[in-house]
């Protein structure tokens, strides 16, 4: 049974309930300083404190606030002492120990029966623990935010390579095949108006003409997509992407092929593309000998290594107007959620290596 009467409470359940809360409880005058009254003793595990050194140092308060907040909490503190109003604010505050602790300060006015402030009674809640999850989700949110425009950015400048890309192709397509062929139409026309001057030599330039011109728009197909790449896989489209490139360059190559399985037909094109774009950085400016591509499986993703013997360069250099191709390599696979990292020297060749994941939710290697 209680010791009590059930309608009144000891005074001792009022001691546990003010001491026993996790807040810091007070009673301060309404004077300039708020010359304390009363402190609950929660305020000396808060802040290191003894209750007599809070109640009886009338300027602890002040000097305990943080340096950035204090002009802006006595301020506040000022104008709800002169208007008589409640007083709210969090701030951040030095404890004995050196600590920083934020803190969530609340007080009213409790006034006399002639309505002035007899005292104020407030409660102090350390919000420590919030604040600094608050700090860490706008940390994240800014970093994510960065990542966001980051991306934008990259998407961005692939769509600009992208359309270049295009141009190019157009105006060879205009300047090359188109032209030649234009002009085989010319001939050919001639001759049906005047078929008694055909000659066995004409038509034989005429059919080389044209072979010429259909082999120019098939390397140009295969620039855009060989068909290799759906029917067969990776490795087979860039050993042909080699081997084109070997007609015109002369280059000794090889690839060593460690895939075990296919990806998706969409990771398979990104990678495919980077493979292209270093290949043909290779192709355009290393003057090189000897080219070596490995593809091997790593971290759930594939790994793309391209190793040249040519002149190499500095890589801490900015690129040279027009030689951007590595730039756009590392653009292409950051953007696929991977990476790609460069190696090379004045003389001494270069070493392209880039990952790529095979889900586009994994992490980068």
């Amino acid at each position: 049974m209680s010791a009590w009467p059930s309608d009144e409470l000891h005074p001792g359940a009022y001691r546990a309930l003010v001491e026993g809360a996790p807040v810091v409880l007070y009673i301060d005058r309404p004077d300039e300083l708020s010359t304390n009254l009363y402190t609950s003793p929660q305020i000396v595990e808060l802040l290191g404190y003894s209750v007599d050194e809070w109640m009886h140092d009338a300027e602890l308060w002040v000097r305990s606030l943080h340096p950035d907040d204090r002009e802006r909490v006595v301020d506040t503190h000022r104008v709800s002492n002169v208007r008589g109003e409640r007083f709210l604010s969090e701030y951040r505050i030095l404890a004995k120990d050196g600590r920083e602790v934020w803190l969530r300060d609340e007080a009213v006015p409790v006034a006399t029966e002639e309505g002035r402030v007899a005292y104020w009674r407030g409660v102090m809640v350390d919000i420590t623990a919030q604040k600094h999850a608050e700090e860490r989700l706008r940390a994240s949110l800014d970093e994510l935010r960065t990542m966001v425009e980051q991306r934008r950015e990259l998407a961005q400048l692939l769509e600009t390579a992208q359309e270049e890309e295009r141009r190019r192709i157009a105006a060879d397509i205009h300047d090359d095949p188109i032209q030649v062929m234009s002009a085989v139409d010319m001939r050919l026309q001639l001759l049906l108006d005047r078929p008694e001057r055909a000659d066995a030599h004409e038509l034989s330039e005429l059919a080389e003409e044209l072979r010429s011109a259909i082999d120019r728009l098939r390397n140009l197909l295969f620039e855009l997509r060989p068909v290799a790449l759906d029917l067969e896989g990776i490795a087979p489209a860039i050993r042909m992407y080699l081997e084109h490139a070997a007609k015109e360059t002369g280059w000794a190559w090889e690839v060593d092929d460690r895939i075990e399985e296919e990806p998706s037909q969409e990771a398979r094109v990104a990678f495919y593309r980077i493979a292209q774009e270093a290949v043909a950085n290779v192709r355009k400016h290393a003057n090189a000998t000897h080219v070596g591509v490995s593809l091997t499986p790593m971290d759930r993703g594939l790994q793309l290594r391209i190793a040249d013997d040519g002149e190499g360069f500095d890589p801490t250099r900015a690129p040279v107007p027009g030689h951007i191709g590595l730039t756009t390599v590392t653009e292409r696979a950051e953007l696929a959620g991977g990476w790609c990292r460069i190696a090379s020297r004045p003389g001494g060749g270069t070493v392209v290596e880039c990952w790529v994941p095979l889900d586009p939710l994994a992490e980068g290697g």
